[in-house]
């Protein structure tokens, strides 16, 4: 399945690596990993997202490489997306997941490659690769790179490693399998990747208006079809009133994920549109 993923790399120079808005550790991770392995091969690479990378996340980007088209002049985006040969689109399959530069990304469709494990009825180029099999788009860019021959190194490692973790819920959701596991014990070979430090950096860090938030969004819990659905809704309100970030609220439904008799949860989320 990557045939044509591998000879778009050997036979161009710049890339440019995306993500989808409000970027989680699966995405960021899957970019950084890609791009670090393509720099070794001499690769021009230059990861530009459409918003900057939030704090909760700036440890996979430690040397602060990663750009945010928010805060570039329109000039400056569509040079560096006029140079690139190859526009990687990562975790995500939809134009509408890139705004605000969905636009500046799409008019260059002919040279855009996504890599996701989300479902989606069409593929967004012919050269995409989409398979929900699949855990993660980290587990996705760890199997290419096997594929290409490249041995890893620590830096990519650790940024694979934290992808694998944050979409597969640290182990604990039902796209955890061999397979996983064998990734995770390669990956753990590194010194780089030391689990209990990403397991902090992803899951055990909240800031103050986040628990606030939490507090509020909690009293919107409802529960149908004896008790088997729940729901929660994060209101533009509420983050005026806490001053609450969209990272500070990612894990919230996970808190009612684990309530006993609880098979689905919904997590409503208003958007700036309302």
């Amino acid at each position: 399945m990557w045939q044509a993923v591998k000879e778009a790399i050997a036979a161009n120079e710049n890339f440019v690596f995306c993500t989808h808005r409000d970027p989680d550790a699966d995405g960021v991770g899957s970019e950084m990993a890609l791009s670090l392995a393509l720099r070794r091969l001499g690769k021009n690479c230059v990861v530009l997202n459409c918003d900057s990378l939030p704090d909760s996340l700036s440890f996979l980007d430690p040397d602060r490489t990663v750009r945010g088209f928010d805060t570039m002049s329109a000039e400056q985006s569509s040079r560096l997306l006029d140079e690139a040969d190859i526009i990687f689109f990562l975790d995500a399959s939809e134009w509408s997941r890139l705004r605000p530069m969905d636009k500046e990304v799409s008019s260059r469709a002919h040279k855009v490659i996504c890599i996701d494990h989300h479902p989606v009825e069409q593929p967004l180029t012919d050269v995409s690769v989409i398979r929900v099999d699949y855990s993660s788009t980290g587990e996705l860019i760890f199997e290419l790179l096997k594929d290409m021959g490249l041995p890893l190194d620590g830096g990519v490692a650790f940024s694979l490693y934290t992808a694998l973790v944050k979409d597969t819920g640290c182990f604990r959701f039902d796209n955890t399998n061999e397979r996983v596991f064998r990734m995770a014990t390669e990956l753990c070979t590194y010194d780089e990747v030391r689990p209990s430090y990403v397991y902090d950096r992803l899951f055990e860090r909240s800031s103050i208006a986040g628990v606030k938030a939490l507090g509020k969004v909690l009293k919107t819990l409802e529960f149908a079809y004896g008790n088997r659905l729940a729901h929660i809704s994060l209101t533009n309100e509420i983050m005026d009133q806490t001053g609450a970030t969209l990272e500070d609220t990612e894990n919230f439904v996970d808190v009612i994920r684990a309530l006993d008799p609880v098979d689905l949860c919904i997590y409503f989320r208003e958007l700036d549109s309302g």
